[in-house]
Formats: structure tokens, sequence, C-alpha cells
């Protein structure tokens, strides 16, 4: 009874605007758990209403045999194996992404050459700088396959063994 008349001495101490403002409060504080207990259900439904392609034989499994639920299970891998994978519908984005995507690292390399940037001016200004103008009406060449220039320099094994000597010596001086 105490808390009652304490609530209600503690009502009559604010003004109506306080009182208008905590019943407002208190009602938002309602309406958010209504909306995040609706929210949780509505996932939880979606979660139950996956559906799979069933292509499995419509076989009444005995409860009075013995095992079988290991002739059950038997049954449901040799129907999955035989089962044929449905087919995957995509969209428009999903097509375009399949047909972009890039799998392997091989397939990254030959794919590095279907695309070269067309170029209308060439200059010279040194030996190792050339500037090149883009010519942006054609911008890309599909047909262009451009061979990089890699120079692989490979040391010998006794210049090897000298710098991991060397490397051991400096790591020594540091310690």
């Amino acid at each position: 009874m105490q808390i009652i008349d304490d609530t209600i001495n503690f009502l009559k101490t604010l003004s109506f605007v306080d009182v208008v403002f905590f019943f407002a409060v208190l009602a938002l504080m309602l309406l958010i758990i209504v909306l995040i207990y609706f929210i949780r259900e509505n996932h939880i439904e979606e979660d139950n209403n996956i559906t799979f392609n069933n292509n499995l034989p419509d076989k009444k499994i005995d409860d009075n045999q013995e095992n079988s639920e290991i002739t059950s299970l038997k049954e449901i891998t040799e129907a999955l194996e035989q089962a044929e994978p449905g087919a995957v519908i995509l969209n428009k984005y999903e097509e375009e992404q399949e047909e972009k995507a890039i799998i392997s690292y091989e397939e990254l390399l030959k794919r590095k050459n279907d695309f070269a940037i067309n170029y209308s001016e060439e200059e010279n200004l040194s030996e190792d700088l050339t500037v090149k103008k883009v010519d942006l009406d054609n911008l890309v060449n599909k047909d262009v396959s451009i061979e990089p220039n890699l120079k692989v320099s490979v040391i010998s094994y006794e210049k090897e063994e000298a710098f991991l000597e060397a490397l051991k010596q400096l790591q020594q001086k540091l310690n």
C-alpha cells in the first residue's frame, strides 16, 4: 500500500506537462518492446518457412523393425546420391556476376589480356619515360593481347650462401 501512496504523491508533485511527458515515454518504451517482439517473431517464422526440393521417394518407415533408423538412413543417402540437383534460378545481377567471376588463378591469368586501353598518341620524353594519351572515344580494346615484360634474375647458390652468412653475422652483432 505504501508503494501506491508514494507513486500517487510523486505524480502529484509533477506538473501537467511532466505527467504527459512521463506517460509518453512509458508508451514509447512499450511500443518499442512490442516492435522488437514482432520483429523477432517474424524472423523465426521466416526461418521455419525454408523449403527444400525433395526428390526423395515417399517411403514410410516401419518403426517396428530392428535397425529401422539405419535402413532409413541408407535409403535417404542412396536417394540423395541418385537425385539430380535442381536448377538454380538466377536474376540478372547474379548472372552478370557469374559471368565476370574469376574462380582460379589460372582463369585470372587467362582473362588479364582480354582488355587493353586504347591510346591515341605516344610521346617518348626520355629512354625510360613514355607518355601516352588515352583515346576517350575508344577506351577499351578487347582484341589486343599484351604480353608482360618480366625479367627474372636468379642469383647463384654461392651468392645466396654469402648473403645468408652476412645476415647471420648481422644478427649476432645486433644481439
